[in-house]
């Protein structure tokens, strides 16, 4: 076992290896797969399991590739998107759970998201961003 580590971290040497791009087209061509196992219809299968397949082979060219340059870009072109969207479902996923007991605003001049106690009467709430001090009322 020890002879084909050696032997597998020499092969990978000079190599871009895995990222969170890797990670998220693997991720969606398993789901792809998985969802083209309910699928009744046998021509749309067989569609849904090429996609399948040809974005886990881009996960593996990714991996094995020697152009760490263009790899690199390529991630980070990515990751501002991907934490748009794992930042709206961690938001939504706090206001879901703080629902009864919190209260979330933005603040109208740096757009940050505040969170306040769920507590009837005129609030004056600061920004810990930018300062800016504002009013709301919560009945």
């Amino acid at each position: 076992m020890n002879n084909f580590m050696r032997k597998l971290s020499f092969f990978m040497q000079g190599r871009y290896g895995h990222d969170q791009l890797n990670l998220t087209i693997t991720v969606v061509s398993l789901i792809i797969y998985i969802i083209s196992s309910f699928v009744f219809n046998f021509h749309a299968r067989i569609i849904m399991r090429i996609i399948a397949l040809i974005l886990f082979g881009i996960a593996i060219f990714r991996m094995l590739s020697r152009n760490v340059d263009a790899r690199r870009r390529e991630n980070m072109v990515f990751l501002p998107a991907f934490k748009a969207v794992t930042g709206w479902f961690s938001l939504t996923y706090k206001r879901f759970r703080d629902g009864r007991t919190h209260r979330y605003y933005r603040c109208p001049s740096c757009k940050a998201q505040l969170r306040v106690k769920n507590v009837k009467g005129v609030h004056t709430i600061r920004c810990p961003k930018c300062g800016n001090q504002f009013q709301k009322t919560i009945r």
